[in-house]
This record gives structure tokens, sequence and C-alpha cells, in this order.
């Protein structure tokens, strides 16, 4: 199973990405919350080319990211998670929640830690609040934030399937946050 979840992670990523996206980005349209201060075709341009820059440098530096990662380890049988010998649905929720919890504890250091803060704060720059505020990351930041990603995922031992839950999610928050 992890290697058909791996084969088709991609695709899986994309096509999430790019569901929440335009139902969001309607939503705003349809019933937004506020006026903008600069309009969607100024910022959008420089907002989405950052997240692609981010998304190109993850698959340069890290061609199978976290859920690769969660295979390799799996395949050894390391993380707390395999020596617990869980049932699989146990371990993709575990995983979920384990995740989030490691992502937040890394927002939190990433708002304290004055040298991360100045990386951090490009997130927390944009003009307007919308759909692209959210996946707007140094790219600095998107490599630390794999690295950390990757040490959980193996420390715990993630099967393949709770981590890209696990990503799909986080984008999907990313964008209706």
């Amino acid at each position: 199973m992890g290697q058909a979840i791996l084969a088709h992670e991609p695709l899986l990523r994309l096509g999430g990405f790019a569901a929440v996206f335009a139902v969001m980005a309607a939503w705003e349209v349809l019933a937004p919350c506020r006026a903008q201060g600069l309009s969607r075709a100024r910022r959008w341009p420089a907002n989405l080319g950052i997240l692609a820059l981010d998304a190109a440098l993850v698959r340069v530096l890290f061609p199978t990211a976290a859920a690769g990662a969660a295979l390799w380890a799996e395949a050894r049988g390391i993380g707390v998670l395999a020596l617990l010998a869980l049932p699989a649905w146990v371990a993709i929720v575990l995983s979920v929640l384990l995740l989030d919890l490691a992502v937040w504890a890394q927002h939190l250091v990433f708002h304290h830690v004055p040298l991360l803060w100045r990386v951090h704060r490009m997130h927390h720059a944009d003009t307007d609040i919308d759909v692209t505020t959210g996946l707007r990351f140094h790219p600095i930041e998107i490599v630390l934030s794999m690295l950390v990603k990757i040490a959980v995922v193996v420390g715990l031992g993630a099967p393949a399937a709770g981590v890209v839950l696990f990503e799909l999610l986080l984008n999907a928050a990313s964008q209706f946050s």
C-alpha cells in the first residue's frame, strides 16, 4: 500500500491542492469578508510564485519527501509506532495527530526564536489575507520544515498513508485559514 501511495502522492497532493484552492478562491470572490487593499492580480503572482519555488525546491532536495522517509523507516521497522505494532488505522490517526502537534510546535518556535522569526515573518507580511497567504513561506523555512517533518516521521515510524493524509489536511487547512 505504501508504494502505491508514494507513486500517486504528487497527483494526490496536486489534486487536493487544486480542489481546495478552487473552492476557497470562489468563496472569497462570492462572499468576501473584507475589501482587499491590493488586487488578486497584483498579489497572487507573487504568492503563487513563492509556492512554486518552494514546491520545486522540496522536490529537488527531498525527491520522496516525508512519505518516502515513512516508507524508508517502515521497511526497517524504525519508529515508536513500529515498535507498538498498532493496527494500521490507529497508526494513521496517531500519525496525523502527532505530525500536527509537531508542526504546531515548530510554528511556535519560529515565532519565538529571533533568527527563525526573520525567516518566518515572510508568511505574516502579506498585505491581505486570502487563500494564498497560508501558502506563502520563505524557501529556507520550507527546507527547515521538511527536515523537521522527516525527523518526526522517522522517529514516529509514521505510515506513508498517514503522512500523505496529514500533508493533504495541512495544505487544505492552510488555504482555509
